[in-house]
């Protein structure tokens, strides 16, 4: 299948990348909780989620939609340089309309505005981040190219990290150092861009046409990743920092044996879209074969978790994080949950034309979720918010299956 072999050929560059974004915090989270102490690491880690909350509406989903739309126009040099530029322009007008909203939240959120300083550097890491330019590459079949750069500049951020910061006031540079490696990302990906399609300044136009178009992804995006980082937010509204810090850093354990295979994710979608407004019967195909290989990979990393997770915990986050070894064991369902929502709702619904659908799905089980972890954590502490996450994600893939047996996909696509 030469779809099937596409993807193989862009998952080890991808597989790099993803798993800089897991390997870094466990490389870093048990120094930073020894150096910095529990409850300063609890508020880093507050930041840490707040900053991939407000990557979410930077981002305004455009790594899933722009990269849909340079798939459909890779080989035109001009179409690339045009949409790499609005997609620049639109990522610009979202932040200059998004911060003053931002700032407003982040003083009402309990424990996140609490050091402006320290607020201000990880804002400014999430700033540059939101300008990642994978999606161009992946699009146009040469993740390599900034594979190599992205993995550097990232680790070169963490032996920054690991010898700088010495005492809780240094906590700012932790934002510091991972603002510089997204910032040397960010130049060489326009530096690429600008040699292969010719893009210019004259381009950084047509932002809110992409943004239009992209409305729906981003909607859909949204609703399915907002709640993730929420749920820290909601625990640290009903417990304290440290709760936070030891439910962070069990989920960062979780979700860094599900984003194993999500490199497999990223490059399957563009084929998948490909293939569906093309071949139907051979996406199909596609797909089981992605929920053959890929699901039973993601069993494993569940099996893995659940039965490790006693000396996992004090290994990978110190001995200080022991009490997280039971958050652990329920956060363990979570490889083989993300794997099969991310197969059937982003890959399959998606392409397909169901993205309003699924957009709905995430909103309501999200409120669940946030619903249920403040209901939960309560009384049951970070376990709580734990098994918040796992009954959320169990309620999207029953979603999902009811949904596509009541409204299958057809070869006549709706229009959502």
């Amino acid at each position: 299948m030469k779809a099937a072999a596409t993807i193989l050929k862009a998952v080890p560059a991808l597989f790099a990348i993803q798993g800089l974004q897991y390997l870094i915090p466990l490389l870093t989270i048990p120094f930073l909780m020894r150096v910095l102490g529990l409850d300063r690491w609890g508020q880093v880690a507050l930041l840490i989620t707040f900053g991939q909350l407000v990557l979410i509406l930077l981002d305004y989903g455009l790594h899933l939609s722009a990269t849909q739309a340079a798939a459909r126009r890779a080989g035109d040099s001009r179409a690339l340089a045009a949409l790499f530029g609005a997609v620049t322009m639109a990522k610009l007008i979202v932040a200059a309309a998004g911060l003053p909203f931002i700032l407003l939240a982040a003083g009402l959120i309990e424990h996140v505005g609490n050091d402006p300083q320290l607020l201000a550097w990880a804002l400014a890491a999430v700033l540059i981040q939101a300008h990642d330019p994978l999606w161009y590459f992946l699009a146009t079949n040469q993740t390599n190219r900034i594979a190599m750069l992205t993995v550097t500049a990232r680790m070169v951020a963490v032996i920054i990290m690991l010898i700088a910061i010495r005492t809780p006031d240094d906590a700012w540079i932790y934002f510091a150092s991972q603002m510089a490696a997204w910032l040397a990302v960010v130049c060489a990906g326009i530096w690429y861009a600008r040699r292969q399609t010719g893009f210019a300044w004259r381009h950084l136009r047509g932002g809110t046409a992409v943004l239009r178009e992209g409305c729906r992804i981003f909607q859909l995006y949204a609703g399915s990743s907002s709640f993730d980082y929420l749920v820290p937010l909601a625990l640290g509204a009903v417990t304290d920092p440290t709760s936070v810090g030891l439910f962070v850093g069990a989920e960062k354990l979780a979700r860094a044996a599900a984003s194993l295979l999500t490199p497999f994710r990223n490059a399957l979608f563009p084929q998948m879209s490909r293939l569906l407004a093309e071949a139907q019967q051979e996406a199909r195909l596609l797909l089981r074969w992605a929920l053959v290989r890929m699901g039973g990979l993601a069993v494993a990393a569940s099996f893995t978790l659940l039965l490790g997770a006693d000396p996992l915990v004090p290994l990978l986050l110190g001995e200080a994080a022991r009490p997280a070894v039971p958050i652990l064991q329920i956060l363990s369902l979570l490889p083989l949950l993300l794997t099969l929502n991310g197969l059937i709702g982003v890959q399959w619904m998606i392409p397909a034309g169901r993205a309003a659908a699924l957009r709905n799905i995430y909103i309501a089980t999200g409120m669940l979720r946030l619903l249920l972890c403040v209901l939960l954590a309560g009384s049951l502490d970070a376990p709580g918010a734990a098994l918040a996450v796992i009954s959320s994600e169990l309620s999207v893939l029953g979603a999902c299956l009811l949904y596509l047996r009541w409204w299958p996909i057809r070869d006549s696509r709706p229009s959502d």
